[in-house]
C-alpha cells in the first residue's frame, strides 16, 4: 500500500484545484448577473404595465362624473374657456365643450386618492420612493419596488416651443397639465440598490372628446 501521491498525482490534484477555484467563482457571478437581469426585465415590465393603466384612466375624479374639461385655479390663462364660443383654444364646433351646465361646478381637485378603486390618474399617487437618485425603498420588502408620483405643473406655452415642467406648482394650485413619474428602485430585500428605471408623461386637461353625430338616411 503506497504512503505518499506520486509527482503526476500531485500536478494533477494541483490542477483539479486550481480549476475548481478558478471556475466556481465565476459561475457564481454569472448566476447574480443572470438574478439581477432577471429582475431589471420584470421590474421594467411591471413599471410600463402600471403606466399604461395610468394612461387610460380619467384625468381627475371628476371626469368620472362628466367628460368636461375641467375648470382650474393656476392654469396658463390661454387654455380658459370661451364663456361665448364655448369652446377654448384647441377645440372645435361639436367637441370639447368646456361649459358646464348652469348651476353644475367642475372643478380641478387636489391630488389625492378618492376612493378605494383607482378609477383615476390621481388614485396611483403613492410616494413610497424618495426622489433621490438611488430611488430609497428601505420601507417596502421585496427584490424591487415602484413608486407613482403625481403632480400638478405649469402648463406649457399655446405658441411657439412648448417647455414641459417637471416643478410642482405649489399647494391648492391647480394647472391644466399634470406630471406622471413612475420610478423603479431595489427593495430593502434586494442585494443590490439604486434606480432601475424612470418612465415620464405628461397628462392634460382635455376632457373627453365629443363629437356631434348625425345618421346617413
Amino acid at each position: 500500500m503506497r504512503k505518499a501521491l506520486t509527482l503526476i498525482e500531485l500536478i494533477l490534484s494541483m490542477v483539479i484545484i486550481g480549476i475548481v477555484f478558478t471556475v466556481i467563482p465565476r459561475l457564481v457571478m454569472s448566476m447574480n448577473q443572470s438574478t439581477q437581469v432577471t429582475i431589471k426585465e420584470e421590474a421594467m415590465y411591471n413599471a410600463m404595465a402600471q403606466m399604461g393603466m395610468i394612461l387610460n384612466l380619467p384625468w381627475d375624479n371628476n371626469n368620472t362624473q362628466n367628460p368636461q374639461i375641467l375648470s382650474v385655479n393656476a392654469g396658463n390663462a390661454a387654455y380658459d374657456c370661451n364663456l361665448t364660443t364655448g369652446y377654448r383654444i384647441g377645440g372645435f364646433v361639436g367637441g370639447r365643450n368646456c361649459i358646464a351646465p348652469p348651476g353644475i361646478s367642475y372643478n380641478a381637485g387636489p391630488i389625492q386618492k378618492e376612493d378605494a378603486e383607482s378609477n383615476d390618474i390621481d388614485d396611483f399617487h403613492d410616494t413610497n420612493i424618495t426622489a433621490d437618485k438611488n430611488c430609497s425603498a428601505t420601507l417596502k420588502k421585496g427584490l424591487y419596488t415602484i413608486g407613482t408620483t403625481v403632480i400638478y405643473v405649469d402648463d406649457p406655452a399655446s405658441v411657439g416651443t412648448a417647455a414641459l415642467s417637471t416643478v410642482a406648482k405649489a399647494p391648492g394650485q391647480y394647472s391644466n397639465t399634470k406630471y406622471i413619474l413612475v420610478r423603479v428602485g431595489y427593495g430593502s430585500d434586494s442585494q443590490h440598490k439604486g434606480c432601475i428605471t424612470a418612465l415620464q408623461y405628461h397628462s392634460f386637461n382635455i376632457g373627453n372628446i365629443q363629437i356631434n353625430s348625425r345618421n346617413w338616411n
